[in-house]
């Protein structure tokens, strides 16, 4: 089967390699065992609750995934929560009705009170589903299989991720949760790669080949032998790899990293990278009806900015990677190129207009950190224009694009998209795909089929075009960068900098190796 490119949210940071285990547990269907408002449905619903406090209390955990056991159990034992159980049966609804509204009602009572606090309001959401099932006396144990396995579910709760045998378990998937719930929490103390999130986990089946990376949320369903080896090489650096890392001298480029969210930024840092060369800002819209608030993506931004004080972070504003587009957003575009890029942004400007506030909003309270924000893959010097000329009223100060699609390599094109704009970003992995007239297409739900290899990349027909962004931008004195997979192959990074280019970003678990091969 082809490869298959996933990205979620990394938490933590380290790759797993191995076969998915997919865990479906189907809704315990609660009997009735009482009528509304009955004595014995309340004492029932009770004893539910003490039994799943006393089960979250009793799990063996110490640090910080205990304290979140314990959390949970005070949530379970508060009297106000169960008088509005109490509140909703006298009302005439069913034992499960009553539980999931009294819990729903403290989520929303979370949810308003932002940050912290909104991020616990998931953790109800489980508590609830946990005390039905208590109910309805059914939670038949999971078999898990004997080897070792990559959990993959819509979601996992404090519990069970408090469960998991690092042995036995390589890794987690879910499609559902962030990186600051509870659960992720617990996994991350555990030292398991985890990604939460996951556009396109329903493509995972139990026994598929995954190779996991936390560092930047990535996922690959069914991943190439290459793909394998390039990221075993990184895990296995040794002594003299090692004694490199620790060296004074700086690679000839410089060095950054691909993130999807701000949680991986602790672990970019780690890894030694110089700033952020592309942070993908699809997870705050995909999976919505409607598009994130200002408030909301400068929380984000300001998030990843904070941590990479004095460093440069470059941005791409949304990127659709789909054969439709989101609820909120208006098609665009025709042919090999609808639906993607640019195109689609100029043609909903509010949601466009609404980003490039958030990250002026976000750039202006962290003015040490050295934004740049980039438009994914435009198609002409008038969408080069068009973007410029919105990203410079919203205030904000280094503005360019991503070069993806042979055209606008094309002489006079990338010398026009240049006078418009401050830097550029190559985006190898598009590029490559259109430049080799391979079909690259999604599943509908953000998986790319398809993927190209490392070595392709390397072929003249694509370092031709790469040749003529790289020469353009230095004649016009503007940055060129490279943020695609093909930065963290070695052999192509060397030739990138043979070239001229000013920076390489990837992923942070492929970093270290990177650095070690440019200063052999």
């Amino acid at each position: 089967m082809a490869e298959r490119f996933l990205v979620g949210a990394g938490v933590g940071s380290g790759v797993a390699h191995g076969k998915a285990f997919v865990v479906a547990r189907p809704e315990a269907a609660l009997a009735q065992i009482s009528k509304p408002g009955n004595r014995i449905g309340l004492i029932a619903i009770q004893r539910a609750m003490v039994s799943v406090a006393e089960d979250l209390e009793n799990v063996t955990t110490v640090g910080e995934a205990k304290d979140v056991m314990m959390a949970l159990a005070m949530i379970l034992r508060d009297p106000v929560l169960f008088d509005v159980v109490k509140a909703h049966l006298s009302e005439g609804a069913e034992a499960a009705d009553a539980i999931r509204r009294a819990f729903a009602r403290f989520a929303r009572q979370l949810e308003s009170l932002g940050g912290y606090f909104a991020e616990r309001a998931s953790d109800l959401g489980y508590l609830a589903n946990r005390v039905v099932a208590e109910l309805a006396g059914d939670l038949p144990p999971i078999e898990f299989p004997s080897e070792p396995f990559i959990l993959v579910s819509d979601s996992i709760s404090p519990m069970d991720a408090a469960k998991l045998d690092p042995n036995r378990v390589l890794g987690v998937i879910t499609s559902d949760g962030t990186p600051t719930s509870h659960s992720a929490i617990i996994v991350r103390a555990a030292k398991l790669p985890m990604v939460v999130g996951l556009i396109g986990s329903g493509l995972i089946r139990t026994g598929a080949d995954l190779l996991v990376d936390a560092s930047s949320g990535q996922v690959f369903l069914d991943p190439t032998a290459e793909r394998i080896e390039h990221y075993a090489n990184a895990a296995n650096l040794d002594t003299k790899v090692i004694r490199l890392l620790d060296d004074d001298r700086e690679p000839p480029v410089t060095l950054l990293a691909n993130l999807g969210s701000s949680f991986e930024a602790a672990g970019a840092l780690a890894a030694g990278a110089k700033g952020v060369g592309l942070f993908r800002t699809e997870l705050l819209y995909l999976g919505q009806q409607d598009p994130p608030s200002l408030e909301e993506q400068f929380v984000e931004y300001s998030s990843v900015l904070a941590a990479f004080s004095g460093k440069p972070v470059l941005v791409r504003v949304l990127d659709l990677d789909f054969d439709k587009p989101l609820p909120f957003l208006r098609e665009a575009g025709s042919g090999k190129y609808a639906n993607r890029g640019l195109q689609v942004l100029l043609a909903n400007p509010e949601v466009l207009e609404v980003q490039l506030a958030a990250l002026a909003k976000a750039q202006n309270a962290n003015p040490k950190t050295d934004l740049w924000v980039m438009a994914p893959m435009v198609l002409s010097v008038v969408e080069a224009q068009e973007f410029a000329k919105l990203a410079r009223a919203a205030g904000l100060r280094k503005v360019g694009v991503m070069i993806e699609v042979p055209e606008v390599t094309a002489a006079g094109v990338i010398e026009g998209i240049l006078e418009s704009v401050d830097f550029l970003s190559i985006g190898t992995n598009d590029l490559t795909h259109y430049a080799l007239g391979k079909s690259r297409h999604t599943a509908g739900d953000g998986a790319v089929s398809g993927t190209i290899s490392l070595s392709e990349t390397r072929k003249p027909e694509v370092l031709d075009l790469i040749r003529r962004v790289i020469s353009a931008g230095k004649l016009a004195g503007k940055p060129v960068g490279i943020c695609g997979e093909s930065a963290s192959d070695p052999e192509s990074a060397k030739i990138f900098i043979q070239l001229g280019v000013d920076s390489l970003s990837a992923s942070s678990a492929l970093l270290p190796q990177l650095k070690a091969s440019l200063l052999a």
